[in-house]
């Protein structure tokens, strides 16, 4: 960068300079346009031409003039420094390099962009006897939180499945728990104490093998040290290490939903000497034995590459690299050209060069929804009040009016093939609803409403605002991180909360996860008598084996919830997808997202 500023410069101080012109001009005026002195003047020439900006043919004799011919306009030379930093990997700091020079070029930063767009997707090398695939994608912000009892964004969470692992997965389309790291595990007939017998030949990504003590390791300290996630494993009273390979984890009572609480991605499992080592730098740099490992991860971006031995088989897919470019993001087709979200606002579905691309889609299980603070003094603490709020939170007229990817929300409670749609209420007119907000003696009082600043989340809560000033209702939005809004005095500090709800097929740990999780607001918003309830009725529904009885308990629950009106459901979104056909192994969880371990390409 400090000889493009000297090129620079030289070029501004050559007023009757135009490309592949010479002029004439001594290395004494080139020091003086340079501020050196000739011999420093005459290293950067050098390197000036060597790097192919100049041609320089220097005077022979004292006294006579050199010939300077410039073979490059400043601004293209900008852009070459530009992308040379991006393939060194140092984005963040092409970001900055081109916004300096926005202003006296216009145009520099949107050819960047264009360029950045194109970087994007599927990168294949061959050379004898070898092939390597990379995949390039870019999202709006870095990932300096990987460990698993630490992550709090659903991204956050796909990855850390990449890089670790957990004793047991679920399959959600047979509904059945599979063999990960451990082989085996029983339950004594109480079910309170439960043997597992771990894999051997399991390595982590630092170079040590898997063994029992890790599992105990990462166990206890996601019960001891995790704020956010500990609820998960709360029933565990004791793990003791029987030997190499096998544990037994002693419970304080029955827990019906133990080995859904297993299979989460929070319970995955860390190396205990690792972990210790690398302390607070884990989350960034962290070591697993899931199917990739991270090579890099920075503000610029995360690198994850194929681990050869892993247990479940290598992936197809050799390299990984996640480039933190917001505003790019935003606007190039998911980062991923051979992969397209075809329900983004203002682009089209299909057009002919993808009309044989295959289509996947599905609705997430996630909902958006808006929590209501029951604790903080002010309106929204009136039960009144949240039911008027309700009313005028027409969700009909929101997925009318903002459109995209959304749908109407479905929460917890019924079988996919009967699971029912949230609906608004009846309309109910202007008049009625300023009748009522008078009735209870609504003075126009500030309402705090708090939210991540993503663009989906800018619109729901911009709506929500215009919304609510139909009627006199002060919606005032305060956007935070999501590491700041999932501090509880934030959430105990606003009155609404605008955020969305994890729901995967595990409906009922979905559910706890909800209520009892660090991250989310019903928690933090409920008053203490409804906190023991909540307490309560969990307690019943981890007590319960039949999973009749436990759709029963889970419906009870939901229905309570909304009668409380402590979240409003809004919406969900509907995940649609265009593969480009040399994709294969793509399917969507869900969450929305594809599995990288399981993709591969067809030449």
């Amino acid at each position: 960068m400090i000889l493009f500023e000297h090129y620079h410069r030289l070029f501004a101080g050559c007023p009757q300079a135009a490309l592949d012109k010479p002029i004439t001009l001594s290395l004494a005026r080139a020091a003086s346009i340079l501020c050196c002195t000739p011999r420093n003047a005459a290293g950067t020439v050098k390197k000036l031409q060597q790097r192919g900006w100049i041609l320089w043919q220097p005077g022979k004799g004292r006294g006579n003039q050199s010939v300077l011919t410039f073979r490059i306009h400043p601004a293209d030379a900008a852009l070459s420094v530009a992308r040379e930093l991006v393939r060194q990997g140092e984005i963040r700091g092409a970001r900055a390099f081109v916004s300096r020079y926005r202003e006296e070029w216009a145009e520099l930063e949107e050819t960047f962009q264009r360029w950045m767009s194109s970087q994007f997707g599927l990168h294949v090398s061959r050379s004898p006897g070898s092939r390597k695939d990379v995949l390039r994608l870019s999202q709006g912000r870095p990932f300096p939180v990987l460990d698993p009892s630490r992550v709090l964004l659903r991204s956050e969470a796909h990855l850390a499945k990449q890089v670790f692992d957990g004793l047991v997965h679920f399959d959600p389309e047979r509904g059945r728990f599979q063999p990960r790291l451990a082989l085996y595990w029983e339950a004594d007939p109480q079910g309170t104490e439960w043997t597992f017998i771990l894999r051997k030949g399991v390595w982590f990504h630092h170079g040590r093998m898997l063994e029992a003590e890790d599992v105990r390791y990462a166990l206890l300290r996601l019960r001891d040290q995790s704020p956010l996630h500990r609820w998960l494993v709360r029933s565990i009273r004791a793990v003791d290490v029987v030997d190499a390979y096998t544990l037994r984890i002693r419970l304080h009572h029955p827990d019906s939903l133990f080995l859904h609480a297993l299979s989460k991605e929070f319970a995955s499992i860390v190396p205990f000497d690792y972990t210790e080592r690398m302390g607070g730098q884990f989350g960034r740099m962290p070591s697993g034995t899931g199917p990739f490992r991270v090579v890099r991860n920075d503000d610029s971006m995360l690198v994850l590459e194929a681990f050869e031995p892993y247990f479940g088989g290598r992936p197809f897919v050799d390299r990984i690299e996640i480039w933190c470019v917001p505003d790019i993001a935003a606007e190039t087709e998911a980062g991923w050209p051979e992969i397209v979200y075809a329900n983004v606002p203002g682009r089209e579905k299909r057009d002919g060069s993808r009309s044989t691309w295959t289509e996947l889609s599905r609705s997430e299980r996630c909902f958006q929804y808006l929590g209501c603070n029951m604790t903080k003094p002010g309106p929204v603490r009136s039960a009144a009040f949240r039911a008027i709020l309700d009313r005028i939170l027409d969700r009909r007229l929101l997925l009318e009016e903002l459109g995209g990817s959304r749908e109407p929300a479905v929460i917890w409670g019924e079988p996919e093939t009967e699971r029912r749609e949230v609906v608004s209420c009846p309309p109910m007119s202007d008049s009625e609803i300023l009748r009522r907000l008078k009735a209870i003696g609504y003075k126009e009082e500030p309402i705090r409403l708090v939210s991540y600043p993503d663009e989906d989340h800018a619109e729901d809560a911009e709506w929500i605002r215009q919304r609510c000033a139909r009627y006199g209702i002060d919606v005032r939005i305060v956007y935070v991180e999501p590491e700041e809004l999932a501090r509880p005095e934030t959430i105990r500090g606003a009155d609404l909360v605008l955020d969305s709800a994890n729901i995967d097929e595990r409906e009922e740990l979905s559910l706890l996860e909800f209520l009892h999780d660090q991250a989310f607001s019903p928690c933090h918003h409920l008053p203490p008598e409804a906190v023991r309830e909540v307490m309560a009725r969990s307690a019943v529904l981890t007590r319960t084996f039949d999973e009749k009885e436990r759709r029963r308990q889970v419906r009870a629950i939901v229905s309570w919830l909304r009668r409380q009106r402590v979240f409003l459901p809004l919406y969900r979104n509907r995940i649609e997808l265009l593969a480009h056909p040399r994709w294969s192994g793509l399917s969507l969880n869900a969450h929305g997202w594809p599995d990288f371990s399981r993709m591969f390409v067809r030449s």
